[in-house]
């Protein structure tokens, strides 16, 4: 498939794996709700929040990446092709539930003020926030959609360390155990594109890649937030790289593909850039990059 092929064209060729994906994430998905982790009586007698503030920065600011959908709607409107709307509809439904449970732990546990918090909730549903690369194209989108749950993933994982409640272990690892099959399926995806269109994934993989941003860059206090996320070692530049970037660019088989024609120079350029990460993570020592570095090392070309 040439490289100047059309977004849904990609998309029709990529529908038989979206169909057996969602086959396999409906038989492997669990059902629950929130008030099976949570319930305001649990915490009832206790005065005061016992999370740290990197938790709860942690906490608020997943939930609140958690009930925006990344992936631009616009892309999935247009597009009613086979069992690619249902899938982004389960996608959302399920973000939603993510949200919904992460809120009614902050305010049972008394970690947050609920007005302030309702606030912040709406002010992104009003506003919104994009990644900067999903507009433009479905295959930047899938390959950004992939990284994001990846990184959420590592950020959940690493909050429940810090949030010493046997509660949020179990929440947050029912969050991750569904971004575990969110990533499956995105992530499929773009192995699926790669065959079909090799040159313009791997050009929309080290787009990404170049211009990545943390989810949530543009939030309410997320500067604040993302300090203490990497001063305290939740995510940091050398767990971007380490456990984000290189384990997936593996996965995809990137830099073993032969078929990359004008692709190749693309994938040249990712190279050097890992490169560079790797010393910048090297320069700055684990969970002790600063954001503003951290930003501007992500986004540097």
């Amino acid at each position: 498939m040439h490289s100047g092929i059309g977004q849904f064209e990609v998309l029709r060729e990529l529908l038989p794996t979206i169909e057996q994906n969602l086959a396999r994430h409906r038989a492997e998905a669990v059902q629950w709700e929130p008030a099976d982790f949570v319930r305001a009586e649990m915490y009832w007698g206790s005065r005061t929040s016992t999370l740290t503030e990197t938790a709860k920065a942690a906490l608020v600011t997943a939930l609140l990446v958690e009930q925006n959908i990344p992936l631009y709607r616009r892309d999935a409107a247009t597009s009613e092709v086979g069992a690619w709307p249902s899938w982004l509809t389960e996608w959302s439904n399920e973000r939603t539930r993510h949200a919904v449970a992460l809120t009614d732990y902050l305010v049972a546990t008394r970690s947050v003020d609920p007005i302030a918090l309702g606030r912040a909730r709406s002010q992104c549903m009003t506003v919104g926030f994009d990644a900067p690369m999903n507009a433009a194209h479905l295959l930047r989108s899938l390959a950004q959609v992939t990284l994001d749950e990846s990184v959420s993933i590592i950020c959940h994982r690493n909050t429940a360390a810090q949030c010493h409640d046997p509660v949020a272990d179990r929440l947050l690892a029912r969050i991750v155990a569904d971004q575990n099959l969110h990533v499956g399926f995105f992530s499929d995806l773009v192995s699926a594109a790669l065959d079909a269109a090799p040159a313009a994934t791997v050009t929309a993989i080290t787009e990404v890649v170049m211009n990545f941003q943390l989810p949530g860059t543009n939030l309410p206090g997320f500067a604040r937030s993302a300090m203490l996320i990497s001063r305290d070692g939740i995510y940091d530049l050398r767990r971007h790289l380490d456990e984000v970037l290189r384990p997936m660019l593996a996965q995809w088989r990137v830099f073993e593909r032969t078929d990359l024609d004008a692709g190749a120079r693309k994938r040249d350029q990712l190279a050097d850039y890992l490169d560079h990460l790797d010393g910048q993570a090297a320069a700055s020592g684990p969970g002790r990059t600063r954001i503003q570095e951290y930003a501007n090392t992500l986004r540097a070309s």
